[in-house]
């Protein structure tokens, strides 16, 4: 895709932290095209409403943007809103309801499985009763996890029935309510972090955890760039299609019924993508997103028919 030429005004949204390397990498390409990044907790972010509508604030002023590219999930719920407020007005990636939906394992899987993405065999679970019947429906090994949990956390492996309420116990710190899902062991501490970037396939990454852990993407994972199959791109695609996700990374397992999503991720880790510029098809995509914008803005009003023969 050919570079837009006009300098935009890019607001890059990061959470209460300091940006990570993720965002200083993002900003720094935007600098090197020409564009005019702004780095920004969502924490110094303001809407308000005027009679031009939603207005996005910083220090109680307007603040101008041409597009907006934001790292935030559920643990900044405020910024999501106030973004959210503008997404009318101001391009983005990602929208605030794909990203809330994307957050939430189950309600990702009940998505992908409404547009036939394959995803494995899930269930959602109140109690140990629920989870009893499912893991046994399943077959132990089971993988048991919280609806939101993230990087491998808050994740265990029950093998049988005897350890499956230890197990369950170990991760219900933050709720009772806990996810089962069918294990694959030719799957067992690998999986593939598929980059898709305006519904089309960019880049994939092998993600393998340490030795004797069933996860991939635990702590001391190790990833570096694959190749994928026609097949494989082809699910990663329909599912960024079924997710509404502009940008998204699709945790992909090879098993011997085929490729299957474990979960998608509204803005990905940039990690394990050694010598290829993920940046690259962010930025086409953001400024292509503008330049719609624009387009759309200076086109003029449409009559209808209705209108001609009145008038």
């Amino acid at each position: 895709m050919e570079h837009n030429t006009e300098s935009l005004a890019l607001l890059i949204v990061h959470g209460t932290e300091l940006p990570n390397s993720d965002i200083t990498y993002l900003a720094d390409g935007a600098r090197e095209r020409g564009h005019r990044p702004l780095v920004v907790p969502w924490t110094e972010l303001s809407v308000c409403l005027d009679e031009f509508g939603p207005q996005l604030c910083a220090n109680g002023r307007p603040l101008v943007a041409d597009g907006i590219i934001h790292q935030l999930s559920t643990d900044a719920l405020g910024g999501l809103a106030v973004l959210a407020a503008v997404e009318e007005r101001v391009p983005h990636l990602n929208s605030a309801d794909p990203v809330l939906r994307s957050a939430d394992k189950f309600a990702t899987h009940v998505r992908l499985a409404a547009h036939g993405v394959p995803t494995p065999a899930t269930a959602l679970c109140p109690n140990d009763r629920e989870l009893r019947a499912f893991a046994a429906a399943f077959g132990y090994p089971v993988v048991l996890k919280q609806p939101d949990g993230a990087r491998g956390a808050e994740v265990a492996l029950a093998r049988d029935a005897a350890e499956l309420p230890a197990k369950a116990a170990s991760i219900r710190e933050r709720g009772h309510t806990l996810l089962v899902q069918r294990f694959y062991a030719e799957a067992a501490g690998c999986n593939h972090r598929v980059l898709v970037v305006g519904g089309r396939f960019f880049a994939a990454a092998e993600q393998r955890g340490r030795p004797g852990d069933f996860r991939s993407n635990g702590p001391g994972d190790v990833s570096r760039p694959v190749e994928l199959t026609e097949t494989e791109i082809a699910v990663a695609e329909q599912a960024a299609r079924a997710a509404e996700l502009d940008l998204m990374s699709a945790d992909l397992l090879r098993t011997a019924d085929g490729p299957v999503i474990l979960e998608t991720n509204s803005f990905p880790n940039f990690g394990g993508f050694d010598g290829i510029d993920v940046r690259r098809p962010i930025l086409d995509l953001i400024e292509a997103k503008c330049a719609a914008r624009r387009r759309a803005a200076a086109a003029p009003p449409v009559t209808t028919a209705a209108e001609v023969l009145a008038g």
